[in-house]
């Protein structure tokens, strides 16, 4: 009797999260529906609610985007771009589509990418994603003990041979994969950028309303942020420039 209690208590959370799942799919199903039918209003109303469920689907926060366009609130598109290209970086339709909202911004900045040792890194590894890499050093791991039995009930040197090499390569690949997730995690956790949501604010050389304005900046644009300082935070914008905003200007990516 206790075996049984203890099976259904082992499954009871995994069916909890199947229903929920499957609660989350009808929902996004639903919101694309409604995206479908032209019904942007209702549709980015379901699909903020589905961030508040779960905030790790990069197709969400594109559909999103996509709805925001369509009824040309640009800002707001350009923010729901950039967040599903932090999620997933190897999608193409989401830069593109980033780069179209670009188009309708009043701030024209030039991208001059000042690429660190970390950014190098992480152009090469954003071949996959965080997911992607964690899931290849799961299956990497599972091949080495599948592997491991293989080698060790191996009777002639050539098989040995061929498994303690097969074993190498697969720790190789695992230890690799779960690194690569783990940088890719960190780089995108300490790397802040935002977007601008004020429709014109002052661009300034210091942390005060009275020094020099640089620029005016608008509603759009992207920021990179290097510190704060009580109500303004140093920002970096695409052309490398540095200068200072105030905080509530901004909403972090």
């Amino acid at each position: 009797m206790n075996y049984f209690f203890y099976i259904f208590l082992f499954l009871l959370p995994i069916s909890i999260n199947a229903q929920d799942k499957e609660h989350w799919d009808v929902k996004f199903e639903n919101a694309n529906s409604l995206y479908v039918k032209e019904n942007y209003a209702k549709a980015i109303e379901i699909y903020r609610d589905l961030i508040k469920e779960r905030d790790n689907s990069p197709e969400v926060y594109y559909n999103l985007a996509n709805a925001y366009y369509k009824l040309h609130s640009y800002t707001e598109s350009i923010y729901y771009y950039e967040k599903s290209l932090k999620l997933d970086p190897t999608k193409q339709a989401y830069t593109t589509n980033l780069n179209y909202a670009r188009k309708n911004l009043q701030d024209d900045i030039s991208i001059t990418k000042d690429y660190t040792e970390k950014d190098i890194v992480h152009q090469g590894l954003s071949l996959f994603t965080v997911n992607q890499w964690t899931v290849i050093s799961t299956i990497a791991t599972l091949l080495i003990f599948a592997v491991f039995v293989l080698y060790y009930i191996s009777t002639t040197s050539a098989l040995k041979r061929l498994w303690f090499t097969s074993l190498i390569i697969l720790v190789i690949v695992s230890i690799g994969s779960a690194y690569s997730a783990y940088f890719e995690n960190n780089y995108k956790k300490y790397e802040y950028s935002a977007i601008i949501f004020d429709s014109e604010i002052d661009f300034k050389t210091e942390a005060k309303n009275t020094s020099e304005t640089i620029q005016q900046l608008h509603e759009g644009t992207r920021v990179h942020i290097i510190g704060e300082k009580g109500i303004w935070i140093n920002i970096k914008l695409d052309n490398q420039e540095e200068g200072w905003i105030e905080k509530s200007s901004i909403r972090k990516i």
